[in-house]
């Protein structure tokens, strides 16, 4: 069956809306910007929901490039033809429900009060504290004065007196719906901020800033009945600031080997939300971080999101891989300031690149006329060797093109 993508990539505010009665605060043009994204599932014949006009070449691209032949498109489908039509979204909320269900499209969906638990910080947190994985000094806070005296706690068993901190809420993503923090008392900055999520009833989660050595999102799939399946991992690749710049596709069989002891805890957690009811795509950012001694250190669930996710949208343009290819899936900052339309710039650097690397741009230059402040790009090559150059010349060609244009 076709299928029609839905992005809603707010999810989680539209989650702690439903929940919480809060503000659903998500960045304007979100869903249109990242839409192009649903590319590394689609199939040829899918519709991709974008709302908003793209300039035409950029599918023609797409179809030279031997990606599938999809549709963007701004309106809904009739009923009739929807219930030819499989329903996706990034993540089930119940105003996405309603759509699929007022729309006519075929869906199954799970029920959306196990899509709110797994989804929560406190599942990933629970499950931390039963297994004994918590990072030392982290812990759950229901009002201003608990979190006060947990950070003063904190800094306690720090060997330094201004070590940094984060406080994330309850439904969170990313960098986002989190504050960091340092030494053993709150910014008035930060104390708007907690109060206003306590006051939506929201548990905050406190945790000692830890340094981070490597990232990676450990993908399954949860079926009804029958055990999670695992379909791979994604490292994340970030640049000087710590900012994620995308998912390496391909890893080798020592990547592979070194993360197995978090993919083992992940499995458990993917067994854990299949108790709860939860059935669907799961993905669980995982991290290795340096203790103050420098010995490497897991923080295997570091996030767990009941939902699609980049790591699982990169995995699958491995379709579109020769036998022995390695690829990446970046996403690069962009602004109108650099003078040249993405694609443009993407085919210059191809042209002046190494032997053997492909780049496909995997999203288009504009939305609506406006140019799109990140874009993505799909890097290919003949080896792992080859593909991690790759990667850094072009995270710093675009860090050069910033400052030339600052």
């Amino acid at each position: 069956m076709r299928r029609f993508f839905l992005g809603n990539f707010d999810f989680e505010h539209q989650l702690a809306s439903e929940v919480h009665a809060a503000p659903v605060g998500a960045t304007p043009g979100l869903n249109a910007s990242l839409a192009s994204c649903w590319l590394g599932l689609a199939e040829d014949g899918d519709l991709i929901s974008l709302p908003g006009t793209i300039p035409p070449e950029f599918v023609a691209q797409l179809t030279q490039a031997g990606l599938p032949r999809v549709e963007f498109t701004r309106q809904w489908p009739s009923r009739e033809q929807a219930a030819e039509f499989e329903f996706v979204p990034w993540g089930w909320s119940d105003a996405v429900k309603r759509i699929a269900q007022t729309k006519g499209f075929h869906f199954e969906s799970p029920d959306l009060s196990a899509v709110q638990t797994v989804n929560a910080r406190k599942f990933s947190f629970a499950c931390e504290q039963e297994w004994g994985l918590a990072l030392q000094g982290s812990c759950q806070v229901h009002d201003l004065a608990g979190l006060e005296t947990a950070v003063s706690k904190l800094q306690e068993r720090e060997e330094g007196p201004d070590n940094a901190w984060v406080v994330k809420a309850n439904f969170s993503m990313s960098a986002r719906e989190r504050m960091l923090g340092r030494g053993p008392r709150l910014s008035d900055q930060i104390k708007g901020w907690v109060l206003k999520r306590f006051g939506q009833g929201q548990p905050l989660f406190l945790e000692p800033w830890v340094r981070r050595m490597a990232e990676a999102g450990l993908q399954f799939e949860i079926p009804r009945q029958g055990d999670p399946v695992w379909i791979g991992l994604a490292p994340l690749l970030c640049d000087e600031r710590g900012q994620y710049r995308g998912s390496r596709i391909t890893v080798d069989e020592q990547t592979s080997n070194e993360w197995q002891p978090a993919i083992e805890v992940g499995q458990r957690v993917a067994q854990r939300a299949q108790q709860a009811g939860y059935f669907g795509p799961l993905g669980i950012d995982a991290m290795q971080f340096s203790d103050e001694r420098g010995a490497l250190q897991w923080r295997a669930i570091q996030d767990v999101n009941a939902r699609y996710t980049m790591g699982r949208l990169a995995l699958g343009f491995s379709r579109f891989l020769k036998p022995n290819e390695a690829a990446s899936w970046l996403h690069l900052p962009w602004k109108e300031s650099y003078g040249i339309r993405f694609s443009n710039w993407l085919r210059c650097v191809s042209e002046q690149g190494a032997s053997g690397t492909r780049l496909i741009a995997t999203s288009p230059d504009q939305i609506d006329g406006q140019t799109l402040r990140l874009v993505n790009v799909l890097l290919i090559s003949n080896t792992i060797e080859q593909l991690c150059q790759a990667e850094a010349d072009l995270m710093r060609a675009v860090s050069e093109l910033t400052e030339t244009a600052d």
